[in-house]
């Protein structure tokens, strides 16, 4: 009976062994490094591997002080993914294969942090067509040569026409070069594209006013305040109109609406300090002649605005 047992274990073992040296061949060994740009080290970094031929294989395993890692593959005949993340870097991700019974893998990963990706992209998207020209226009423009930022502009449209961006500072470059014509047009262009356009709607409003088509003007404002009832600007235009009335009690809540989104706005603080000087309140119309004349010191109403702070 003893003698039958031990046949019966030898017979086991038989079957065992081989299945156990051919799985064994099969296997890899691999190791790696993650630092970041500088090449310190990134430890905890965690280390993830997949492979698309065994949805249910997944391994994961983190970098130690040294910012190293190393793991064992059972099955190097399998392609397997391999990525990297780490808090605060952008992840990156790599598809490999080793050689079955190789010990000699090792794979090297640089990460960069989040803002460092996100600069990168930006240099990176500032050379493509349209970007670039966008990008020497608005120097251009900053500069004050209106003109050639025109130029600019027009040269980001032709090369990538649907980069909405483009026609907008179009608009805005032929404005500015006093091209009237031209920017109407291209507000129109970019309005074809974004009938919601805030800052194309009101480049077409100007436009037309300076053109004297009264009628567009007022059709392309009233889009604009429809979309952005609480632009200082429109608010200060509508107070205007019950200002030149004499009727203070129409303008007061639209200039504080004014005021309220933008304190430094400099004809809203001297209108209103004008109306508080006729409703009495001195101090008040005082602190906001005061404030005019922080905010624009030259401005065509300072000389106003001086001589009436000396009264109060």
């Amino acid at each position: 009976m003893m003698h039958r047992r031990l046949i019966m274990c030898f017979a086991v073992v038989a079957l065992l062994v081989p299945s156990t040296f051919t799985h064994a061949g099969t296997q890899a060994q691999v190791k790696g490094s993650v630092t970041d740009l500088a090449g310190q080290p990134i430890v905890g970094a965690a280390v993830i591997i997949t492979t698309p031929q065994l949805t249910t294989y997944k391994k994961e395993i983190k970098t130690n002080k040294r910012g190293e890692f190393q793991f064992l593959i059972l099955d190097a005949t399998r392609t397997y993914d391999m990525r990297i993340e780490a808090e605060g870097y952008q992840g990156q991700e790599r598809t490999f294969k080793v050689g079955v019974g190789s010990t000699d893998n090792f794979f090297e990963f640089t990460l960069q942090t989040v803002g460092q990706a996100a600069a990168a992209a930006g240099r990176q998207q500032l050379e493509q067509p349209g970007y670039k020209e966008i990008e020497e226009g608005k120097k251009l423009l900053r500069a004050g040569d209106a003109e050639g930022a025109r130029v600019k502009f027009a040269e980001a449209v032709a090369a990538k026409p649907d980069l909405f961006e483009a026609r907008v500072y179009l608009a805005d470059a032929c404005y500015e070069a006093g091209d009237m014509e031209g920017a109407l047009a291209a507000a129109r262009d970019c309005l074809a594209e974004d009938p919601e356009s805030s800052e194309c709607l009101a480049i077409a409003a100007n436009a037309s006013g300076e053109i004297g088509d009264e009628t567009a003007q007022a059709d392309y404002m009233a889009r604009y305040r429809e979309l952005n009832p609480d632009d200082p600007t429109v608010l200060f235009n509508e107070a205007a109109i019950f200002l030149n009335n004499l009727d203070d009690a129409g303008a007061q809540p639209l200039l504080e609406r004014c005021l309220s989104a933008d304190p430094e706005h400099p004809e809203c603080n001297f209108e209103y300090g004008m109306l508080l000087l006729r409703l009495g309140d001195m101090e008040g119309a005082k602190q906001h002649l005061q404030k005019y004349l922080e905010v624009a010191p030259d401005g065509p109403l300072a000389a106003t605005a001086e001589e009436t702070i000396k009264y109060l």
